[in-house]
């Protein structure tokens, strides 16, 4: 199922990739023209979109699925990475996240509703059973968790690796 959900998340940042030749896929497996040539020894070098796709793959294949440290915005910045998207090689899950967060789009209006339907009940059960409270709760969590992933990401690099 995790494996299942990686793919999907996968597939709608490579949907958000429209031009291809923002990757650096070289002919063969020394041929990078890019300028982190170099680099590609580090994260391995993916010829077709299949060969980063797999790569990454068996790079978190024993890795403990944690939503803390190594999630699915982990996989996706590896994948990145191998493809050298954009000419950077710097990927991580903040900057998958923001990408996610302003260049994505929905489907239709029914995947919205999907999306956002457990959480709007959950807010509601949780004003309407403990009442502002849980809102200043909701709110501080939500604050300590973005301050974790931005420390993790920025200060303490190793901290979130996987």
């Amino acid at each position: 199922m995790l494996m299942i959900f990686l793919l999907v998340l996968l597939l709608d940042i490579f949907n958000l990739i429209e031009n291809r030749e923002q990757c650096c896929f070289p002919p063969n497996l020394t041929g990078h023209t890019c300028k982190h040539g170099y680099k590609h020894s580090e994260y391995g070098t993916a010829i077709t979109w299949d060969d980063a796709l797999q790569s990454s793959m068996r790079h978190f294949d024993h890795k403990t699925y944690n939503l803390f440290t190594c999630n699915c915005h982990s996989f996706v910045a590896n994948c990145l990475n191998r493809l050298c998207y954009g000419g950077s090689m710097d990927w991580n899950m903040i900057d998958v996240a923001v990408l996610i967060l302003f260049k994505g789009h929905w489907i239709d209006w029914k995947s919205i509703v999907r999306s956002f339907l457990p959480f709007a009940v959950a807010l509601c059960i949780g004003v309407c059973l403990v009442g502002w409270p849980f809102l200043v709760g909701l709110f501080s969590f939500s604050l300590l968790l973005m301050g974790w992933f931005l420390l993790g990401t920025y200060c303490f690099k190793s901290l979130l690796e996987c």
